[in-house]
């Protein structure tokens, strides 16, 4: 994809990796998937925030990037408004996995290529590309501090390179967008069975205008 004023961002795919390039250089994924589609795609509900709250969620609260802090629904969607297009990708995770404790690696893994993706996007000349990432950002990279710094007086994040907004706190409906994308996506719960269910996934969104 172009822009005016903007250097190409190109998707390269093979059997076993996706990169993205651009003027600016390469940057390998390390995904299961990518696709670079229209924001419009991306539907905002405000029940998806709603299971953010407890006690559906254990993180409420806890993070600038989570609600009630974080940005609301309905100012996403005017945000997103200013958006053309958006980097979907994912990552499959044997559902074993996402019933332990070792998700949350994955989920790290999420955030961190969300942040990388939007700092190649905004050296390529996209300088408005967000990350958007999986799940909360506070047990990811601030579990050993009793409280967000960026909740603090002094209003920073220990991690601004690293920890992006959560999806569901924004309102994503990433259900929906996985069926338009043609992927299988699973609710998994701590109820889920892994020999029902064998996988799931993490995801993250790029932002990109």
């Amino acid at each position: 994809m172009e822009e005016s004023g903007k250097n190409a961002i190109e998707l390269h795919s093979t059997n076993t990796s996706f990169t993205l390039t651009s003027a600016y250089g390469n940057l390998e994924l390390g995904t299961s998937d990518v696709r670079i589609i229209s924001a419009k795609a991306i539907a905002v509900e405000d029940r998806f925030a709603l299971m953010c709250e407890p006690p559906q969620c254990p993180n409420y609260g806890q993070s600038m990037n989570c609600p009630p802090h974080a940005m609301k629904p309905g100012e996403f969607r005017i945000l997103l408004q200013h958006y053309s297009h958006a980097l979907v990708f994912k990552i499959d995770v044997p559902t074993q996995i996402l019933l332990t404790d070792e998700r949350r690696d994955v989920a790290r893994q999420i955030h961190e290529l969300a942040a990388a993706i939007e700092t190649f996007a905004r050296n390529s000349g996209y300088c408005n590309a967000k990350g958007i990432a999986a799940g909360s950002c506070k047990p990811l990279f601030c579990d050993n501090y009793v409280k967000c710094s960026a909740l603090e007086e002094s209003g920073t994040c220990r991690f601004p390179d690293l920890a992006r907004p959560s999806m569901s706190g924004l309102g994503i409906n990433f259900f929906e967008l996985s069926r338009k994308l043609n992927w299988q996506i699973e609710k998994i719960t701590r109820d889920s069975d892994p020999d029902t269910v064998p996988q799931g996934m993490m995801a993250g969104i790029v932002l990109l205008s």
